[in-house]
């Protein structure tokens, strides 16, 4: 097989895993309800009601998906399944990315394409677009491509990834501090240009209506009355009915409902911890750098207790943790991508097992089994950081450590 053909067939790859995934799709989830008030518009070459458009995510996935979703005249699934092919895409190529790096760092090739391949294939990826949410796949990719590319010195590439991350959801922040750890220098200037990105990607939208921009954001900031097994705070919830619907269609549903304290501190806790945990890592290690494995078991921690600390813990939401342990796996390069693989086993058990609850008996074993598997990992994430200090990339510049014997993948 010629060079040529060798560097083009991982890109194959990744559009043929994409059309398979998109054909798969069996619904459209909450994206009628969400972001298609922008990218309908948008798709229609409606600008004004795109800018007006009230969403709880950023201004870059409407961006990416109205062209595609211009295109079919089928059904509104049809529309749906084009408009996912971008953040799939782009995901795709984001694995690639974190792929080379392994390859960089002395992957074996087998290493690098299953890290390829599962971090576009695997069943968060499917249970985000059945939810709805190609923005979640979107954001999670660009920020673990972020992390990897500070994590080789890259600073304009990890400025571009990050910023384009936080435009597309809010929840990007974890991903700030572990990029500009794993930076060698340059950190400020990755900084503003990130924030120069994202700001210029939403400004827009915050000057056609920065009324509803402010009470979009505020309903952002809020965790909601509704809490579901799959974080810390189901156990210490009470179930309580509520009526849905209404009029004849109305029905009683039970529903769990956390203590107020919680309903209002979850999501700015989340947000504090963002930047209180690595904060605290600096004190301790007295340093502010990290090693590229140690900025990825930075964020893969701040992914997790983003899931763990929200009352509306979606399965979804742990796409990002699951990327992120790809990523460590990528940059640590040391033999079998074991927390890859375990990961992806995680995720299938409680994907599947989510779709299988029959009764309050059942989900009750599934919070307390989720619980027994998050919170002793959450623990080894963080012991594994407060072990003696990796080399960070500058200090082996400095000192003239040499790099692993070098295997990328043909892409990237």
């Amino acid at each position: 097989m010629g060079g040529a053909a060798k560097r083009v067939l991982p890109f194959a790859g990744v559009v043929l895993a994409g059309v398979w995934l998109v054909s798969r799709i069996s619904s459209t989830g909450d994206w009628e309800y969400d972001s298609w008030k922008a990218v309908g518009p948008l798709a229609h070459g409606h600008v004004g009601d795109y800018l007006a458009a009230k969403l709880l995510m950023g201004p870059l996935p409407p961006l990416l998906e109205a062209p595609f979703a211009a295109i079919p005249q089928g059904d509104f699934l049809t529309v749906y399944q084009w408009a996912c092919i971008p953040p799939l895409l782009v995901a795709g190529v984001c694995g690639l990315y974190v792929a080379a790096v392994a390859g960089r760092r002395g992957a074996s090739s087998l290493t690098q394409v299953l890290l390829a391949s599962l971090f576009l294939v695997n069943p968060l990826t499917v249970a985000a677009l059945e939810a709805g949410h190609p923005e979640e796949i979107l954001t999670a990719a660009l920020a673990v491509a972020a992390v990897a590319a500070a994590g080789e010195g890259k600073a304009w590439r990890a400025a571009l990834l990050l910023g384009l991350a936080l435009a597309s959801k809010q929840w990007a922040v974890i991903a700030i501090f572990p990029v500009l750890m794993a930076l060698p220098d340059r950190r400020l200037r990755a900084a503003g240009i990130a924030a120069g990105i994202a700001v210029v990607l939403t400004l827009p939208g915050f000057l056609a209506a920065p009324g509803g921009f402010s009470d979009v954001h505020a309903v952002a900031a809020q965790t909601g009355r509704v809490v579901s097994p799959l974080n810390v705070w189901y156990p210490i919830s009470s179930e309580v009915p509520e009526v849905v619907g209404r009029g004849q269609e109305a029905v009683v549903a039970h529903v769990r409902r956390p203590p107020e304290a919680i309903s209002a501190l979850s999501h700015p806790l989340i947000v504090l911890l963002a930047f209180a945990v690595p904060l605290a890592l600096v004190f301790k290690r007295r340093r502010f750098g990290l090693a590229a494995s140690e900025a990825m078991a930075l964020l893969a921690l701040l992914a997790l207790l983003r899931c763990v600390l929200d009352c509306l813990d979606n399965v979804y939401y742990h796409l990002p943790l699951l990327l992120a342990l790809i990523g460590w796996d990528a940059v640590a390069a040391r033999g079998l991508p074991l927390r890859t693989l375990l990961g992806a086993a995680a995720a299938f058990v409680f994907v599947h097992w989510s779709l299988n609850l029959d009764n309050a008996a059942d989900v009750t074993a599934f919070s307390y089994a989720y619980l027994a598997l998050v919170i002793p990992a959450g623990v080894a994430i963080a012991l594994s950081l407060l072990q003696k200090p990796e080399f960070s990339l500058d200090e082996v510049q400095i000192s003239g450590i040499k790099e692993p014997a070098q295997r990328p993948i043909n892409a990237l």
